[in-house]
């Protein structure tokens, strides 16, 4: 009987390690692409459609500056090429929509957003003398200026610049605690700040005679939150061309998901690349806090006599970090029981359980009593 049952937990161990490599394995998906960048070109033609300095993958779609949609259905890695086709003319949210707002009401809770950075490394070449400096490269300069920009209009927005070093396929697992500690502090959206890899002509860019670098916006295509997220990368978009056409350059949609499974509100953010001066990027990054801030707060429709916005960003996160505390604790789990060779496993399991998780549930139940 013991034989038994030492199998099937063992059995169990297994599985759920196996559904563990599943869930991480593709939390970061594919990195930036460590030699060159690729281009892709319109199948069948030599129309360049887009560079990225992300590793491209069969099924990744992109969002065109004139509001395209195209879909890569051929990958050349030997020669960093690639081929797409076009898909469809993306219809845009409508400016009037967005801003048919019941914006005080929304302004009366608080506005918040939080900002982080999985390659906190990234630099630019001209001011900082290298495309990567350890510690506290000049993407974390970018993304305060970000906060800055946010602040000027209203918007509380916190900046982590916690280190997840090294910059490789992993940085999306450990930037992972991070978000998780930030979204569990309610903010209405939260942001991955980065900078792109490839020649500076293609983020070069003009705003009232201040020099500035466009943006992209990048989509984790294998998430839950996947038609949330694109929905408010469309707003922004839509709003930027609407004030600075082609500032917002285009949406990327990549393979992973980046930790926007998290929340129905997280996006990852380029602001230019590694060849421009780091003053273009921060430049960018005041104006775009304005495009951002009005996608956010001045899109929030009435439904039910209620404003939806912010309400729905703070319950799509909290179920988001729920499933994230549940993995956790197995992940404990499954640590006792192989610390403990299966003796006295389920003694010291009940006591694991209320302690990992009591708290939590402790908290959710507080919270949801307020509301």
């Amino acid at each position: 009987m013991k034989n038994k049952k030492r199998t099937f937990i063992s059995i169990f161990v297994i599985m759920l390690l196996m559904a563990g490599v599943v869930v991480y394995a593709d939390t970061g998906g594919f990195e930036h692409s460590s030699k060159g960048y690729y281009v892709v070109y319109e199948e069948g033609t030599e129309d360049e459609v887009f560079a990225t300095s992300w590793e491209v993958d069969a099924g990744d779609k992109y969002h065109s500056t004139d509001n395209k949609m195209y879909e890569v259905v051929e990958v050349d890695r030997d020669n960093k090429r690639a081929y797409a086709i076009f898909v469809e003319d993306v219809k845009m949210p409508e400016i009037d929509e967005i801003f048919v707002i019941e914006t005080m009401q929304v302004a009366e809770k608080g506005k918040k957003v939080s900002l982080y950075f999985s390659h906190n490394a990234e630099s630019y070449v001209p001011t900082d003398g290298t495309d990567s400096k350890h510690g506290r490269g000049g993407i974390v300069e970018v993304g305060e200026a970000f906060k800055k920009g946010f602040e000027k209009y209203g918007v509380n927005a916190t900046v982590d610049t916690t280190s997840h070093e090294p910059h490789d396929a992993n940085s999306y697992v450990r930037s992972r605690r991070t978000a998780t500690k930030l979204l569990q502090e309610g903010p209405d959206a939260i942001f991955d700040i980065h900078r792109d890899a490839i020649p500076k002509e293609y983020y070069i860019d003009t705003i009232n005679e201040t020099p500035v670098a466009k943006i992209r916006i990048v989509l984790g295509r294998r998430n839950q939150n996947l038609k949330a997220n694109e929905e408010l990368a469309r707003k922004i978009k839509a709003v930027s061309d609407d004030t600075y056409p082609g500032f917002v350059r285009d949406i990327f949609y990549a393979r992973g998901n980046y930790n926007q499974d998290l929340a129905p509100r997280a996006l990852l953010f380029e602001f230019g690349t590694h060849e421009h001066t780091r003053d273009r990027a921060e430049n960018s990054a005041g104006i775009f806090a304005e495009i951002v801030t009005k996608a956010l707060y001045g899109g929030a429709t009435k439904k039910g006599g209620k404003v939806q916005g912010a309400q729905e960003s703070s319950k799509g996160s909290g179920s988001g970090i729920a499933w994230l505390v549940v993995i956790a604790g197995l992940g404990g789990l499954i640590f006792l029981f192989l610390s403990t060779g299966g003796r006295e496993f389920f003694s010291k399991a009940k006591g694991f359980v209320r302690r990992e998780f009591g708290s939590f549930l402790a908290r959710r139940n507080k919270r949801d009593d307020g509301r």
